[in-house]
């Protein structure tokens, strides 16, 4: 009985009981508290679930149809960058170019943008889209 009287019993179960609270709040907490210290990386909280290229509408500039989901809890983006690879009915790639979509994309929301192409695609029948970059909302 001595023992649980002592000064290393008092010592362990503090040391017990911080490591049981650190435990426990870093289940809870761990990826909000990481995230204050990690980097913005648009590339890849920025999924492009889906894209259509249609060649078919706008007349001379082909439209983009893009359903965008930010998978980030914590950021905002916007002025997302993006690269878009045009190929023919055959699969082969004609041209590669980056294009800009300016729209504003929240914590854990999914989006779908419709932008006309910056340029005229000639023989261009689908694309293919590619997050590269994006602008932090403050």
């Amino acid at each position: 009985m001595t023992f649980f009287r002592s000064r290393y019993w008092v010592i362990g179960r503090r040391v017990a009981l911080i490591v049981i609270a650190l435990v426990v709040g870093y289940r809870s907490y761990g990826d909000a508290v990481s995230g204050w210290f990690r980097k913005p990386a648009p590339a890849e909280e920025l999924v492009v679930s889906e894209a259509e290229f249609r060649a078919d509408v706008g007349g001379e500039r082909p439209v983009w149809i893009i359903r965008l989901r930010n998978l980030s809890s914590e950021r905002t983006y916007d002025e997302i960058l993006m690269e878009a690879t045009y190929m023919d009915d055959e699969g082969m790639v004609l041209e590669t170019d980056r294009i800009v979509i300016r729209q504003v994309v929240g914590p854990g929301e999914e989006k779908e943008v419709a932008s006309s192409d910056p340029r005229p695609r000639g023989e261009a029948t689908r694309g293919v889209l590619k997050v590269l970059d994006a602008e932090v909302v403050p």
